[in-house]
C-alpha cells in the first residue's frame, strides 16, 4: 500500500530525494543504491528529477505533491490511497496530478481517492458517494461513452441530489 496525503508530510531538514527514500529505508532490506535508483526513476517519470537535492522550501506545492507520490510508489504498492491529493493545489497542478494518477493506474496500480471535488471524481471509472461514514450510492463512469465535462456534470448532479 502507498499513501498520498493532501499536504505532503516531508521533513524540512532533508532534501527531496532523501524525503522520498526515508520510509523505504526504514521498512526495507533492499540496498540503498537500488532504492535510490528507483526513486530517481520515479522522479524522472514525475518530472521532478532536477529537484532531488533541493530543500522542500525551495519547490512548489505541486512539486511537493509529486515527491509525495514518488515516495508512495517507491515500494511498488498494489493500491495507492489518496486523501484529497489535489485539495491544496492550484488548478494547473491539480490537472497535472490527475494525469499522473491516470498513468499510475494504467501501469497497474489501483487508486482509491477521497475527494470532494467533482472534477477529480470525474476521472474515475467508479465513484462511491459517502454520507456520515456510509456508502449511499455508486456511479459508474464510462471513459468512452462520455466526455470529461459530461462526467463532471454527472458527478456534480449526484452530489447535489444526495445533498453531499
Amino acid at each position: 500500500m502507498g499513501f498520498v496525503f493532501q499536504q505532503p508530510t516531508l521533513l524540512k531538514n532533508l532534501d527531496i530525494l532523501d524525503n522520498i527514500l526515508l520510509p523505504a529505508l526504514r521498512s526495507s532490506h533492499k540496498d540503498v543504491a537500488a532504492l535510490t535508483e528507483k526513486a530517481e526513476r520515479l522522479m524522472r517519470k514525475m518530472g521532478i528529477e532536477e529537484l532531488k537535492r533541493r530543500s522542500i522550501t525551495e519547490v512548489s506545492g505541486g512539486q511537493l505533491q509529486r515527491a509525495g507520490i514518488c515516495r508512495a510508489l517507491l515500494m511498488t504498492p498494489e493500491i495507492l490511497f489518496c486523501d484529497e491529493p489535489t485539495g491544496a493545489l492550484n488548478s494547473k497542478s491539480a490537472n497535472e496530478t490527475m494525469k499522473l494518477f491516470s498513468q499510475i493506474n494504467a501501469d497497474g496500480v489501483a487508486l482509491l481517492i477521497v475527494t470532494h471535488d467533482a472534477k477529480v471524481a470525474a476521472n474515475a471509472e467508479r465513484v462511491l458517494f459517502m454520507r456520515d461514514g456510509s456508502i449511499v450510492e455508486e456511479l459508474r463512469l464510462s471513459k468512452t461513452g462520455h466526455s470529461v465535462e459530461e462526467n463532471i456534470k454527472r458527478v456534480a448532479q449526484r452530489l447535489e441530489y444526495l445533498e453531499i
